[in-house]
């Protein structure tokens, strides 16, 4: 009833006033339609901005998953291109190299797992058919990874190995049976079966002078490092008729200094530690440990890889005078001996082979290479010298003493001679090669 009379009190009021209420009613029409229309605006901006964002990641992601793998991809090429891809693992069967031959040789060096055997399958034999020591007497070939435990006069007791001394007819059995294993125990297609190293592959590389003679610096600034700990000059041990100042006397001017200091004090005093550069003639050098480092008690050979303790050798007690008072635990250090009976630098056929070329050296150890090298480098200087015109004190020119060389050192002589002349040829020969190519260069890429 009350609703009623409220629509018909707003009738009569409405009567007279329909324009105005018509607009009115537009008004509110258009306001209600704008606002429509901006909530409809809003809601499409709302969806646009909720698309987009639920469509934004799906295309980062796309695009940054594209060329992410692309430049992966060229990255890897590139890569591939700049840096070759090289194997960390050193090749299985390389008879030809003589640092794998030596990596083979030093697992032998342990006496804990490799005792002394014949020289015909010493382990100089084993490492040169492709086989390394495993541990307790037995070898593995790196290739076809066979085993073979190896022992010949030894068994075990107890669960310790003793010697065990069988006639001399027995072992020697056991020796040629070893020797056809060496060969034979490997896989029918195992590639070192087939051929192993050559007998020059144990050669030290001594034929290049100059090269030589760094090494041996290089040596003795090792041991020079361990001065406190090597033996006095009366505990060593020298070959018969060798004379320490003669050899002394064929260095290069400077050979005593210190690298930085090599060429502006070169005529400068030095004291010499004859004990070390002594050691490091017969080829020995500092001691490094694999996993401790450098030993400054210990030192090596890096051809047999024996290790000596220089406290062994040291005496004990030197009074003020430079006179023993108590003697090392072992009488003397020979230089020569303390190597192994295999080692290039005293094992002649180990240096040249089994049946070597004939050469002034083919008969020479490591150790007497070196002289010899040292000697001839000292006659060179000496000849250029002369030649040089270089004033020198009456009677110096003698000192060359062509006499003293027979035709071996005269030959090495003139060999090195002719080799200096070819490399100068070869260098001037470079010169005019690369101007050449210049020309050719400069000249078609103007006819172009």
């Amino acid at each position: 009833m009350n609703a009623t009379k409220r629509k018909f009190n707003a009738l009569l009021n409405g009567i007279g006033n329909k324009s105005t209420t018509t607009l009115a009613s537009k008004e509110v029409n258009n306001d209600q339609v704008d606002l429509t229309t901006a909530d409809n605006t809003d809601s499409q901006a709302k969806k646009r901005r909720i698309s987009s964002s639920t469509s934004i990641p799906a295309r980062i992601s796309s695009s940054l998953t594209r060329p992410r793998t692309m430049a992966t991809i060229v990255h890897k090429k590139s890569a591939s291109v700049a840096h070759p891809a090289t194997s960390t693992e050193p090749p299985k069967y390389a008879p030809w190299d003589r640092v794998e031959f030596l990596k083979r040789l030093k697992s032998f060096s342990n006496l804990t797992d490799w005792t002394p055997k014949p020289a015909r399958v010493n382990e100089v034999e084993w490492a040169k058919r492709g086989w390394v020591c495993q541990k307790s007497e037995r070898v593995r070939c790196c290739l076809c990874n066979v085993e073979i435990l190896v022992k010949l006069n030894r068994k075990e007791v107890d669960g310790k190995e003793e010697p065990v001394y069988v006639a001399q007819n027995i072992e020697d059995a056991l020796v040629d049976k070893y020797v056809e294993l060496i060969v034979t125990s490997h896989d029918e297609n195992c590639l070192w079966r087939k051929r192993g190293c050559d007998d020059s592959i144990f050669k030290l590389p001594l034929n290049h002078a100059p090269t030589t003679i760094e090494t041996l610096r290089e040596r003795y600034n090792e041991l020079l490092e361990r001065s406190q700990t090597l033996p006095y000059p009366f505990n060593m041990r020298n070959p018969e008729g060798f004379d320490l100042e003669l050899v002394l006397s064929y260095l290069p001017p400077g050979f005593f200094n210190p690298p930085q200091v090599a060429e502006q004090m070169s005529n400068a005093p030095i004291e010499v530690n004859k004990v070390a550069f002594l050691m490091a003639l017969f080829g020995w050098q500092g001691h490094t440990h694999e996993r401790l480092g450098p030993q400054l008690g210990s030192v090596s050979c890096h051809a047999c890889f024996r290790v000596l303790g220089l406290w062994i050798f040291k005496s004990k007690e030197v009074n003020d005078a430079g006179e023993e008072v108590a003697g090392a635990v072992i009488d003397r250090l020979d230089v020569v001996k303390q190597h192994r009976d295999y080692c290039p630098w005293q094992n002649q056929a180990s240096q040249n082979g089994k049946k070597p070329a004939k050469t002034s050296t083919s008969s020479m150890a490591g150790w007497e290479i070196v002289l010899r090298v040292l000697k001839n480098d000292h006659h060179l200087r000496t000849a250029k010298d002369v030649q040089g015109g270089k004033a020198r004190s009456p009677g110096t020119a003698s000192e060359v003493v062509p006499a003293e060389l027979d035709d071996d050192d005269v030959r090495s002589i003139r060999d090195e001679k002719d080799k200096e002349r070819w490399a100068r040829l070869r260098r001037v020969k470079s010169l005019f090669e690369t101007k050449n190519k210049r020309r050719s260069t400069t000249s078609k890429a103007a006819g172009s």
